[in-house]
């Protein structure tokens, strides 16, 4: 998903929606928050251009969790993540500080991208989220140790707020590339 996106615009064919979350990070582009909601409503649409963006960052055994809040009124909200679920064609999995982080919010029903906003993580959280990450990519996938744990976090944790409060590794506000 490394094509210009904007606000108006069709998703390519190609990229994969589900609802809800997606996360893809992969050196040379930004990290990607594809978040894909059956018609969004107008307050999501307005949040994810709407400070503060606010990000925390699980680092688990065999899985990283991202928890974000995007703008003041939503509730923070989860993805999970592993390097070893980013097709290979996509490219080498890692955080690139310097591309910053494209957040992508597209209508699943119409594949209308309803918003988009560019942010930039403080380097700290750039690295903690990096460093799980080449950790993962250089340790053999197991899919059943990455669902156990998914599932024994959301057990532990089940909301993005306890997550966040009991869990969380690092904590960011990003700030706004222009």
């Amino acid at each position: 998903m490394h094509t210009t996106i904007e606000t108006g615009s069709r998703l390519d064919p190609d990229v994969r929606l589900a609802e809800g979350p997606a996360l893809t990070m992969v050196m040379g582009a930004p990290v990607e928050l594809l978040i894909a909601l059956k018609r969004p409503h107008e307050l999501e649409v307005q949040a994810v251009t709407t400070a503060p963006t606010q990000f925390a960052w699980i680092d688990g055994a065999d899985t990283g969790v991202l928890l974000y809040r995007l703008g003041p009124v939503l509730p923070w909200a989860q993805v999970a993540y592993h390097p070893h679920l980013i097709a290979a064609e996509e490219g080498t999995p890692g955080v690139d500080a310097g591309r910053g982080v494209r957040i992508t919010l597209a209508d699943l029903d119409t594949r209308v991208v309803r918003a988009v906003h560019r942010v930039r993580w403080p380097a700290g959280f750039a690295r903690a989220v990096g460093a799980t990450v080449t950790r993962l990519e250089e340790k053999p996938y197991d899919r059943l140790a990455y669902q156990h744990a998914v599932a024994a976090l959301h057990r532990r944790f089940p909301t993005a707020e306890d997550l966040l409060i009991e869990r969380a590794d690092a904590q960011c506000t990003a700030s706004p590339m222009h």
